[in-house]
């Protein structure tokens, strides 16, 4: 049986390749979506159906959204790069900087701090600087 370090290492694609497969990949996807909308909304005109109206508005809104995520991503990325190259120190752990865990009253399964989940909030929002 062949461990991990036996087994040859696969050379990984560029960081660039990748970004034009994905750019590639989106494309035609989105060029069947709204090919897929237009069929709908031909088929809409020939039955006078309102379902395939909605059909077609449908498809052209996955169309949208696969291109409002994409652009979503590679500005969170080049965000992401421009943060990482800016080196910036890392903040010390809360525990220590406070001289230990701070001990409060015991929750109840599923509970959490108020405080906890507003901070989590935050974070996950990106409106912590940290």
């Amino acid at each position: 049986m062949a461990t991990g370090a036996d087994e040859p290492r696969r050379p990984r694609l560029g960081r660039g390749v990748r970004a034009a497969v994905l750019v590639l990949v989106a494309l035609v996807l989105v060029g069947v979506m709204l090919r897929l909308s237009l069929w709908q909304w031909a088929r809409a005109q020939a039955r006078h159906s309102l379902l395939n109206y909605t059909y077609a508005v449908e498809w052209a809104l996955f169309a949208l959204f696969t291109v409002a995520g994409l652009a979503r991503l590679a500005v969170e990325d080049a965000r992401l790069a421009r943060a990482g190259s800016a080196s910036e120190p890392e903040p010390e752990p809360v525990a220590s900087r406070a001289g230990g865990p701070v001990i409060g009253p015991p929750l109840g399964p599923g509970e959490e701090l108020e405080e906890i989940t507003w901070i989590r909030l935050r974070r996950r929002v990106g409106l912590d600087r940290r």
